[in-house]
């Protein structure tokens, strides 16, 4: 074991021998192979007083080598030990956000060695990943249920004041010959909402105005004629297994569906020297962005080719929160509560996994990526803010463009009159839109059905 590591546990003794259950982190580092049957005898020796055995357990461990350390922590993690696992390691992401940099900064732990034999924390980690990423394909996922709706909370217990226009006629292909994805039938489409409210250990502020956000674009959604499913404060590891296996809780297969919205809120996390953004999951675990678009691509999801796909990503991307002055304007509506919060920070200070490069292959007839188009509520670098009484204020614009104009407007036009309303509401954020391959226009139709 390292000498820091080892530092590390004498500096934690007291609080290890006080708070930790003996026979549980005994059989936990057992499973995980610090020890053998035979070493753990002494630890079951009830003879003897059972702080002195956890002093002894600790002891013993920082004598059993470079992988013993990571073992612990991640026995500690697995056992609810949050606090400690923060106290051993300066860099877990597990630290809120705010004294994550400066204990990085005081107390940082190598993990660097010139010995070959020595297994550091974060290869360590990427093991246990594929090894239980290779068991959780040789078995069943176990997919989290979707919010229920009909158990109201006080965000849900009053209708929304949305007013969705309802469109009269179908639109058709214009003289400039852009073509239109088909939004005809009553599978008009599918709006599949992640949102992150509540964070395990006070990882991450509760993010008041969220569940409003979550209560209006259910609303918008039903009344445009999408099937709304709500994903709230899931781990990482149920937001990854509810993304591989959407086709089979779905079973969006080719043409049950005309459309897809995808929509991803929470804390966001730049990540330097890239256009990605870390989003923060409830379990404190983080999952980027184009790791979640990469799920839908023509390779991980076939049945969605040729199917337009709409990403929203309500969440910081940055810290910056720059803005310039200007001369006051009459207000078009009230402005919101001083009490402004905003969805993460500068970055984290290490991705959970990383980030998976956009493939390609030269010799390959069909494009990897098409019909995408992503929706950011605010620019790379940048803040995004959110109003604890009244919601998110990208998503206030975003319901109210909608409700008023999904009737006769595309889905492109949309999310300019979108940023339009940003900027008339709200003054200071700047929305974005990216389009992977997302060449024909999406009417939405709201309430107008062919069948």
């Amino acid at each position: 074991m390292q000498e820091e590591h080892r530092k590390a546990i004498q500096r934690n003794f007291g609080s290890l021998v006080e708070q930790t259950d003996l026979d549980v982190i005994v059989s936990v580092l057992y499973e995980k192979g610090v020890f053998s049957e035979a070493m753990i005898e002494p630890y079951k020796d009830t003879t003897k007083d059972v702080r002195m055995r956890k002093r002894d357990l600790y002891r013993d461990i920082e004598r059993r080598g470079p992988t013993a350390f990571p073992s612990l922590l991640e026995a500690l993690t697995e056992t609810g030990h949050w606090d400690l696992v923060r106290a051993l390691d300066p860099d877990s992401n597990l630290h809120p956000r705010d004294k994550r940099n400066k204990l990085g900064q005081s107390q940082s732990i190598s993990l660097q060695t010139p010995d070959p034999s020595f297994v550091s924390l974060k290869q360590y980690k990427e093991v246990i990943k594929k090894e239980a990423e290779t068991q959780h394909n040789a078995q069943a996922a176990k997919i989290p249920y979707p919010h229920d709706f009909s158990k109201p909370d006080k965000t849900s217990a009053e209708i929304p004041n949305i007013h969705v226009v309802k469109s009269t006629k179908f639109h058709e292909e214009g003289l400039d010959g852009i073509p239109l994805y088909r939004t005809r039938s009553r599978r008009r489409g599918v709006l599949i909402a992640f949102s992150f409210i509540e964070f395990s250990h006070n990882v991450e502020e509760h993010r008041a105005g969220a569940e409003l956000d979550c209560t209006n674009l259910k609303y918008l959604f039903d009344e445009i004629g999408f099937e709304t499913i709500f994903y709230n404060n899931l781990s990482k590891k149920e937001t990854e297994d509810t993304l591989r296996n959407l086709k089979v809780i779905k079973d969006l297969e080719k043409g049950s569906t005309e459309c897809v919205f995808i929509l991803v809120s929470s804390h966001g996390y730049e990540r330097t020297r890239t256009s990605d953004t870390d989003i923060r999951c409830s379990d404190g675990g983080l999952i980027s962005i184009l790791s979640i678009i990469e799920q839908f691509n023509n390779k991980n999801f076939p049945s969605l080719k040729d199917v337009p796909k709409v990403f929203i990503f309500q969440s910081c991307r940055g810290s910056t929160d720059e803005h310039i002055w200007a001369p006051p304007r009459p207000l078009a509506a009230p402005l919101a509560s001083p009490r402004l919060q905003h969805d993460g920070s500068a970055r984290a200070p290490r991705a959970a996994s990383p980030a998976p490069a956009l493939h390609y292959d030269a010799l390959a007839p069909e494009r990897l990526y098409s019909d995408i188009l992503i929706a950011h509520s605010t620019l790379p670098g940048f803040v995004s803010r959110r109003d604890p009484e009244k919601g998110s204020w990208y998503v206030q614009a975003l319901c109210e463009v909608f409700a008023a104009r999904a009737h006769d407007c595309h889905v492109g036009q949309l999310f300019t009159l979108v940023d339009t309303a940003l900027h008339r509401r709200f003054h200071s954020q700047t929305s974005s839109v990216d389009r992977w391959g997302f060449n024909k226009l999406l009417y939405l139709h709201p309430g107008l059905f062919e069948d």
